[in-house]
């Protein structure tokens, strides 16, 4: 039964930490970045603008070290000097989930299976019902579109 779910219905990817700049991002990094000197930044001038572009959602990536690159900064000179190294510039991996927490999500997924299935004259899933269940798991667990339902990060 879960092998003719799992045949039609993909995961969502994981998060890139490569986005794309809206307009209004690219418009804060240079406003920010103007209010500074590439050649004499320091530490606090570092941690300042990582601030802000944390603070506006802007994730570390190729489009953010073009975006600073255009404006004569280095995104890794940046990030050495505010001291966020070893983490490759990605943002840190999402805490692990407990057993219990997978456990909860199974037997729910089990449970909306057993209902659907119940309620239905197929003994197969439509791609439909499918993504109706992966909804209601989504919702039901706090789960994000863009997340993956379990965390499998080490």
């Amino acid at each position: 039964m879960i092998n003719s779910i799992n045949s039609g219905m993909s995961m969502p990817p994981p998060p890139r930490s490569d986005q794309k700049l809206t307009e209004e991002q690219q418009s804060l990094i240079s406003e920010t970045l103007s209010k500074f000197d590439a050649e004499n930044i320091n530490e606090t001038d570092a941690l300042s603008i990582i601030d802000a572009f944390s603070q506006a959602g802007i994730q570390p990536g190729e489009a953010l070290e073009k975006a600073m690159s255009s404006f004569g900064f280095d995104a890794k000179t940046l990030g050495d000097l505010a001291e966020v190294k070893g983490q490759g510039g990605m943002p840190p991996p999402p805490p692990k989930q407990s057993t219990e927490e997978i456990t909860s999500m199974v037997d729910y997924l089990k449970e909306l299976l057993d209902e659907k299935l119940a309620t239905s004259s197929d003994s197969v899933l439509s791609d439909e019902d499918k993504q109706s269940i992966l909804a209601q798991v989504f919702e039901k667990f706090g789960i994000e579109s863009d997340e993956s339902i379990i965390n499998t990060t080490a």
